[in-house]
């Protein structure tokens, strides 16, 4: 199904469901007051604890249906993450995905001085390879002091 007739079925079942929930509450404040209910929401003020029990039920469905349906976008949008990068990585060199790796590993971000750590790399190594990672928009960088903090974009963020 197309994401926005997703999000337009999703947004009807909760207008739906708002719309009863209204209806039982005015019924409800119509009833406690003593006031004549009107004839066309009789049948709700005659069987307002089975239209309780209904309402919840469709509560539950629709909050289910909701979920659902977000929840598969959500599953597409990594899904295509991944894929992306997948394909970044068989162009990078081997340093340079270890250095990817390394920040997949830790939710995305970590110091420069940390990659430096990596065996068989140097500050300088370290340096040259965050710039063209920088350059080719994977990575970004954020400075505090002398420390350099290196994020992956967001775009890449939920690749794991």
């Amino acid at each position: 199904m197309d994401k926005r007739k997703e999000i337009v079925l999703a947004l009807v079942i909760v207008s739906v469901f708002i719309f009863l929930i209204t209806v039982l509450v005015f019924v409800y404040a119509i009833s406690s007051q003593g006031m004549e209910v009107p004839e066309l929401l009789r049948p709700f003020m005659e069987f307002h604890i089975h239209f309780m029990v209904v309402m919840g039920f469709f509560g539950v469905l629709s909050g289910l249906i909701v979920y659902s349906l977000m929840n598969a976008t959500i599953e597409k949008q990594k899904q295509v993450v991944k894929t992306n990068m997948d394909i970044i990585m068989k162009f990078l060199g081997e340093e340079d995905r270890e250095v990817v790796r390394l920040l997949l590993e830790k939710q995305g971000m970590t110091t420069q001085s940390e990659i430096a750590r990596l065996p068989g790399m140097s500050r300088l190594k370290a340096h040259r390879i965050v710039k063209k990672l920088e350059d080719r928009g994977i990575v970004h960088v954020e400075k505090y002091g002398k420390i350099n903090m290196i994020r992956v974009v967001d775009e890449l963020k939920d690749a794991e």
